[in-house]
């Protein structure tokens, strides 16, 4: 592996990887296992590519591993039915970013371009920075990019949790952009009147996403996520962590009749989002999608529902790319592995 870049496979499949191992450029993949390094578990999800399209052969969920405190004491062990040739991970942190941004048409070759992201970011030489030219500038409009940092450490420390045997790393991604490799290229974002927005909200972040006419207009990344919404449940509500799971997940009563807003601040910064998009597109929003363990909180999507102005729908990373037969476990929680899926799916269709 070299270095974290984003690229786009044509028009509109947006996918983000590390660079290629060298002995695996020149193999045809068929077989990942896609591994999402959360910071509350870890998701596993074995696929094969057939003559059909794709096969599930195997998922589950494992304990969480701590890929941001860099201190792995032993290897990690892929269970032998999800066990492929290659390993497809993808994780998220707060140290992680994600930023839309423009630069100008006057750089054309990826050199250039890679420089005035990194210094755009302003991150040092302890991040890898990848970018994706989402659309060429044209008329003396400025090209607009997709670029991404992960810190060099948690590079290092996901590589040194692979021994060199089955599976071979080869990929490893930010998960909310993993997740828009299960997403970006189906039919209902592709073909859909008005923009379509994606929300992936896991545990420790948030990431949303615009797409209009089945091209990606916008992204953010904010670092609000299931385990900080708890606690601030827990602030505004003074009760313990068991009530405010309880809260966020079965019954957010407590909340709503008190009109108390913990996540306020969260709230407003995805309402600029949509109403950027909105105004820079001069349309409405059609459709929202969401993913990750929030997709499944009451709470959560009654509020998102308020913000957007739409229903939320809950993505399934399985039936929506042809997967329609899957373990009893995956069953009512397939959305929270949206990002093992699409990063397995992406080392597959760019291999």
């Amino acid at each position: 592996m070299k270095n974290l870049r984003i690229f786009a496979n044509g028009k509109n499949h947006l996918e983000t990887n590390l660079a290629k191992n060298e002995q695996t450029k020149s193999k045809k993949i068929t077989d990942v296992v896609g591994i999402d390094f959360g910071r509350t578990s870890t998701k596993l999800v074995r696929i094969r590519k057939t003559v059909s399209g794709f096969t599930l052969v195997d998922a589950d969920v494992m304990p969480a591993y701590d890929i941001h405190g860099g201190q792995i004491s032993q290897k990690f062990s892929v269970p032998r039915k999800l066990c492929a040739p290659y390993a497809a991970a993808c994780l998220t942190g707060t140290t992680d970013h994600v930023r839309f941004m423009f630069v100008s048409n006057k750089m054309q070759d990826a050199k250039s371009i890679q420089n005035r992201v990194g210094k755009s970011l302003g991150l040092g030489n302890d991040y890898r920075i990848g970018f994706s030219i989402v659309e060429r500038g044209k008329d003396g409009l400025d090209h607009k990019v997709l670029a991404a940092a992960m810190p060099k450490a948690e590079v290092q420390t996901t590589r040194k949790l692979f021994s060199a045997t089955r599976p071979s790393l080869v990929s490893l991604e930010i998960a909310g952009l993993a997740a828009l490799d299960s997403f970006s290229h189906v039919e209902d974002v592709q073909q859909a009147e008005g923009a379509v927005c994606y929300l992936e909200a896991g545990a420790e972040a948030t990431m949303i996403s615009f797409f209009l006419d089945g091209e990606l207009r916008l992204v953010r990344k904010f670092d609000y996520g299931a385990l900080y919404i708890q606690q601030r449940i827990q602030d505004v509500l003074s009760v313990g962590e068991e009530d405010a799971i309880d809260i966020l997940f079965e019954d957010a009563t407590p909340l709503l009749e008190q009109s108390l807003d913990p996540i306020g601040s969260l709230l407003q910064e995805i309402s600029i989002s949509k109403k950027f998009v909105e105004r820079n597109e001069n349309t409405g929003i059609t459709r929202v999608y969401a993913s990750g363990g929030l997709s499944y909180s009451p709470y959560w999507n009654f509020i998102m529902e308020q913000v957007m102005g739409v229903e939320i729908q809950t993505w399934n990373p399985f039936t929506a790319n042809g997967i329609s037969s899957y373990p009893k476990g995956v069953q009512g929680v397939e959305s929270m592995f949206a990002p093992a899926v699409g990063a397995a799916l992406a080392l597959i269709k760019n291999a």
